[in-house]
Order: C-alpha cells, then sequence, then structure tokens
C-alpha cells in the first residue's frame, strides 16, 4: 500500500496538544480524534491506502491525548473486533514519522498496542 494522505499534528493540529477530553480545554485527545484522526482512518480503511501521521515538532504529547486520541479509536475498535485485531489494524493503515524523536513514535505505539481507559492502569 501506499501513503496517500497525511497528517502533521503540529501544522494541522495544534503545536500544544491538551488532555484527554474536549471539556479539559483545547486540543484535546478528543478533539484530535474527531475532527481529523477518525475520517482520515476510515479513509485510509476504504480506499485501501496508509495515512502518514507525522508526530515532529513538538516537546512532547501528553499521556492523556495519546490515549484520548490513538488508544481511545484502538479501544473503540477492539470493543468490535477484539483488541489485538482492533490493534493491528490501525497499525496496518498508518505509518508513524518523527524527525526528532523515536521515543515520541514508540509512545503511540504502545498507546496503539495496549490503550488503556481513563479508569484502568497501565500494568
Amino acid at each position: 500500500m501506499e501513503i496517500r494522505d497525511r497528517i502533521n499534528i503540529a501544522k494541522d493540529f495544534s503545536e500544544y496538544p491538551g488532555g484527554r477530553y474536549k471539556s479539559e480545554g483545547a486540543y484535546s485527545g478528543e478533539d484530535f480524534l474527531l475532527n481529523h484522526l477518525m475520517g482520515k482512518l476510515i479513509g485510509a480503511l476504504v480506499g485501501g491506502y496508509l495515512l502518514e501521521i507525522d508526530l515532529t515538532g513538538m516537546n512532547g504529547y501528553p499521556s492523556s491525548f495519546l490515549s484520548g486520541s490513538f488508544g481511545k479509536i484502538t479501544y473503540e475498535l477492539g470493543k468490535v473486533i477484539g483488541a489485538k485485531k482492533a490493534s493491528d489494524v490501525i497499525r496496518n493503515l498508518i505509518v508513524l514519522k518523527c524527525d526528532d524523536s523515536v521515543t515520541r513514535i514508540q509512545a503511540v505505539e504502545s498507546e496503539i498496542a495496549n490503550p488503556v481507559t481513563k479508569t484502568e492502569k497501565r500494568k
């Protein structure tokens, strides 16, 4: 599959991502999920192509932002098709890019592989 769509979080969304929910303020993970990530992921799934997500240019990503976006979509899809399959589907649709930190890629990959709801604790 080829990359046919891209999201650069710093340029397309915000250089200062916030918390988990919209109610917690601007640029939340929920806002990113609903207004950027979900539509493009569905497009990639239906269109049979890859979505590149560029994590470059940030000081970091709050774990609540990652959980409220990448974790939430994986968790919800997992309710329908199973957690492992949901994680595999998401990972097979995206290409993560970060020119300035491999740790950011690892954090997103970890959230996709092991999504945690707000009330759960990571093991």
